[in-house]
């Protein structure tokens, strides 16, 4: 049995001490696709509570799908790959810009509330998780950056090819379940991060 004590301290472990250097020149990094404005995500839920607690039972219970999770790893790329399919044509330095310039956002939100991945919890709690270690992963737990991505290029492309809005959003929650599935994130962050997207997608110039 937990005891008060341990709850209440580890609502205070965070992912790490603070941005490394390549974390704060995305932080740092100029922008010009979007507007000024000012990003509201709701907390995430204590580190000691019911429902991060549930989160953690519920990814225990996936099925690990390593393929999935390293397909959609490269979201400008599978984005790429999907435009072949599709017969469009495909910018990839006006991909790889956008995804840039929403990392800076997304660097500034995760280091804001610096959560604990979901692997860091789950060895407190001793729930065994079983997921996947990325490069891509490294980096505070919310919002999901994939999922913000994901769904931010799925928003960009629907609006460019409003024909094809079905696959390029399905694309865009693959992406972002694909870190569910590699248990590297916590169904919250990627709600938030699909929330983040919305904000940013409103907010292009």
């Amino acid at each position: 049995m937990i005891k008060l004590k341990e709850l209440l301290s580890v609502n205070e472990m965070t992912y790490n001490d603070g941005p490394t250097e390549k974390h704060q020149s995305k932080i740092d990094y100029p922008i010009t696709l979007f507007e000024d404005f000012e990003i509201s995500l709701m907390p995430y839920p204590e580190n000691s509570s019911k429902q991060t607690i549930d989160e953690l039972k519920e990814l225990s219970l996936i099925e690990g799908d390593e393929d999935f999770v390293k397909e959609h790893d490269d979201v400008d790329g599978i984005f790429q790959k999907k435009h072949k399919e599709l017969g469009l044509e495909f910018n990839r330095n006006e991909a790889k810009d956008l995804l840039r310039q929403s990392s800076k956002y997304i660097m500034k939100e995760k280091y804001k509330y610096n959560r604990p991945r979901p692997y860091q919890l789950a060895e407190f709690y001793n729930i065994d998780l079983n997921g996947f270690d990325l490069d891509s992963m490294k980096t505070p737990s919310y919002p999901s950056g994939h999922a913000t991505q994901g769904y931010l290029l799925g928003k960009f492309y629907s609006n460019r090819h409003p024909d094809y809005r079905k696959e390029f959003m399905r694309l865009g929650e693959d992406i972002a379940e694909s870190r569910i599935v590699a248990k590297a994130h916590f169904p919250s962050d990627k709600k938030a991060g699909i929330d983040l997207a919305e904000k940013l997608f409103d907010n292009l110039t």
